[in-house]
């Protein structure tokens, strides 16, 4: 495995985990909400800003990508506060829109891997 391979997988890992962890805030409860989880010095975003503008910032997807993830913190943070003001279903709902954008990441790095090991 290649640097490149070991930096994208961290990223792939961050994101599961961020994306777990609105499930579990809109699921479980109201699940315990992680302010640090969804700022800006997040785990994916201080991948963003460590690893990703200063190894990869010239790759074709990367700003694509970065822009897809502060999309995911915009929306998670509007659904959350749906949550809180107590319409549940309908942030529960919006749920879906976290999961295509997520789609759309994971697919966005396995890409970018892709082309950094040819």
């Amino acid at each position: 495995m290649n640097l490149a391979e070991i930096d994208f997988q961290q990223l792939r890992i961050k994101h599961i985990l961020y994306k777990s962890k609105v499930r579990s805030v809109l699921y479980v409860n109201g699940g315990e909400y992680d302010a640090s989880l969804f700022s800006a010095n997040s785990p994916v975003n201080t991948w963003f800003n460590d690893i990703g503008l200063k190894k990869y910032r010239q790759e074709p997807g990367l700003l694509t990508l970065l822009a897809l993830q502060q999309e995911m913190d915009t929306t998670a943070r509007q659904l959350f506060n749906l949550y809180k003001a107590g319409k549940i279903d309908l942030a529960q709902q919006g749920l879906s829109t976290i999961e295509e954008k997520s789609e759309k990441f994971v697919t966005l790095v396995s890409q970018l891997e892709k082309s950094l090991k040819e």
